[in-house]
C-alpha cells in the first residue's frame, strides 16, 4: 500500500542511493499517457498507461485519476516486466478515483524502455448508463509525481489524458417522455429473439429503427400506433452476430433508445 509517508521513503532511498547529491533539473521529458475506449454501460474494459522517453530511468511515481461515479476500478494488471523486480509494492490503494504508483531500481542501473511501451493497465467497469465522456487522468497525489534518470536529473513529465466514450442510453427528449411511452425489452440479452413493449399514453406516429454494432441500419418502421400496449417481436435473423444493438424510438415529441444485447 502506498501511504503519504511511502513517498518520503521513496525519496530517502533515492537521495542515499545517489549518496546525497542535490538532483538537477532538465529539460529532458518524458511522456506518460492514458488510451481512449469507446465503451457500453456495465462493460469490464481495460485502460493501458504507456510511456514514451523512459531511457536510463531510475525512479517514476504518479497518481492515475478517473471520475468514480462513471467508473468502478477492479484491478491492475499488464505490469511492464522491467518493473518487477521491486521489493515493495507498486500500487496504493484505490480511493475515491485515484491510485498511485511508484517504483524505483534499486540496482541504479537504470531501465529504457521502447516508445509507447505499456507500463500497466487498470481495469474498470462503466457503472454510468447515461452516455458521457470522462477522462482518466493524471495527479499528484495521492502519490506525488517523479521521475528521475541515472544521472541524478529530475525529469519533466509531460501527463496525456485518456477520454472515455460511455456509449449509453441518450438523454430524452422532452425530459418527461415518460408522459408518451414506456418501453420494455425482453429477454435482454437474448439468443434466440427478444420482445419489445412499447406501452403509448397517447397514439402517435413513431419511427422504430435497430442500427448493429457497426450502426449499420437493419431494421425500420415508420407507423402510427395507438395508445396501448403494442409489441414488436424480433428473431435472431435481424442480428447478423452477438453484439450490442441499438434501439430506437423517435416521434416529434420524444426519442428513446433502448440497448439489445445479442448473445
Amino acid at each position: 500500500m502506498i501511504l503519504n509517508t511511502y513517498n518520503v521513503t521513496v525519496r530517502v532511498i533515492l537521495s542515499v542511493a545517489l549518496w546525497l547529491f542535490l538532483p538537477t533539473f532538465s529539460q529532458a521529458q518524458v511522456s506518460i499517457l492514458a488510451t481512449d475506449q469507446i465503451v457500453q454501460p456495465n462493460q469490464v474494459f481495460t485502460v493501458d498507461i504507456k510511456g514514451v522517453g523512459f531511457t536510463d530511468i531510475l525512479t517514476c511515481q504518479f497518481s492515475v485519476t478517473w471520475d468514480s461515479t462513471a467508473f468502478q476500478f477492479l484491478s491492475t494488471g499488464n505490469l511492464n516486466p522491467a518493473f518487477e523486480d521491486y521489493p515493495l509494492e507498486h500500487f496504493g490503494m484505490p480511493a475515491n478515483g485515484t491510485l498511485g504508483f511508484s517504483w524505483i531500481d534499486f540496482s541504479l542501473a537504470g531501465i529504457a524502455l521502447v516508445d509507447s511501451s505499456t507500463l500497466f493497465s487498470l481495469q474498470f467497469k462503466a457503472i454510468q448508463e447515461e452516455s458521457g465522456e470522462y477522462a482518466i487522468g493524471f495527479a499528484g497525489f495521492p502519490t506525488a509525481i517523479e521521475v528521475a534518470d541515472i544521472d541524478e536529473n529530475i525529469l519533466t513529465v509531460e501527463f496525456h489524458e485518456g477520454n472515455i466514450r460511455i456509449d449509453g442510453v441518450s438523454g430524452l427528449l422532452p425530459q418527461n417522455a415518460s408522459e408518451y411511452v414506456t418501453v420494455n425489452c425482453a429477454p435482454n440479452p437474448f439468443r434466440e429473439q427478444t420482445q419489445v413493449q412499447l406501452d403509448f399514453l397517447r397514439s402517435t406516429s413513431a419511427r422504430i429503427s435497430i442500427n448493429g454494432p457497426n450502426g449499420a441500419l437493419l431494421f425500420e418502421e415508420q407507423d402510427f400506433f395507438s395508445a396501448g400496449l403494442n409489441t414488436l417481436n424480433f428473431s435472431k435473423d435481424v442480428f447478423s452476430q452477438a453484439g450490442v444493438y441499438l434501439l430506437t424510438i423517435q416521434s416529434k415529441d420524444f426519442l428513446v433508445t433502448r440497448k439489445l444485447i445479442a448473445l
